[in-house]
């Protein structure tokens, strides 16, 4: 029996998504990500880390988390303003899009998903496609790239380099000390208790792609076909 249990407990360990290098060309196809983080930047996975206590822990988990909220045309504004369209990462330089309240017709409501779709999938030899499968304003931009096509052709926040972001970009936004949304709502409102598509590809299964369930923050392959939410990233930094 208790060689049962070490063989189910390393079982587990080996297939739950760590962050490393190894882990990611395992198990996901390479997204269209902003390349490695910075050197300082730890990605925060971890449910518990080094064993801490809850309380440690989510004075741990908030301390790691960094955010300047970002005006329509792209300019730093205060943390107490009450409209914003984008967030800044200060520690990974990624900027974020910022959902639209549900229902007010915005291209990017809260509640629209997509399916996730790829039209160059010579890669994915034929998989991976599953176009306009989703559920928003305009039926016939309900995919993935259509959606990155839209919010481009809009330069949200002043910029037109946005894409759907690879799985460890996703989920370092995670903030594990809080559930039922697992993210910071002061920054991220209307945010979905549901999965966010990534960019990354399953290689096991080439017609599932990687997403990150932003109700607890763990993470899942699923369906391309699936509609799911969405949440654009582009890189703010000068490489």
């Amino acid at each position: 029996m208790q060689y049962l249990i070490v063989f189910l407990s390393i079982s587990l360990l080996v297939g739950c998504p760590n962050g490393s290098d190894s882990n990611v060309e395992r198990n996901s196809y390479p997204g269209t990500g902003g390349g490695a983080f910075l050197p300082d930047y730890a990605i925060r996975f971890n449910l518990n880390p080094a064993g801490l206590s809850l309380n440690d822990n989510s004075i741990r988990q908030e301390q790691s988390l960094d955010f300047t909220k970002i005006g329509t045309q792209g300019s730093v504004i205060t943390n107490d303003a009450m409209e914003w369209s984008c967030v800044l990462d200060n520690h990974t330089e990624l900027m974020w899009e910022v959902k639209s309240a549900i229902g007010k017709g915005s291209i990017n409501d809260a509640d629209y998903s997509y399916s996730w779709f790829r039209s160059s999938d010579a890669d994915f030899e034929g998989h991976g496609v599953a176009e306009n499968g989703g559920i928003c304003i305009d039926s016939s931009h309900c995919d993935t790239e259509k959606f990155t096509l839209v919010m481009n052709q809009l330069n949200w926040c002043g910029y037109n380099d946005w894409r759907l972001p690879t799985r460890l970009e996703l989920q370092s936004i995670v903030n594990y000390s809080h559930d039922v949304p697992a993210i910071e709502t002061a920054f991220f409102p209307y945010t979905q208790n549901d999965y966010y598509w990534t960019a990354d590809i399953d290689i096991d299964d080439l017609d599932s792609a990687w997403m990150v369930n932003f109700l607890y923050g763990n993470i899942q392959g699923n369906l391309t076909r699936m509609p799911r939410a969405v949440r654009l990233v582009r890189n703010s930094r000068v490489e």
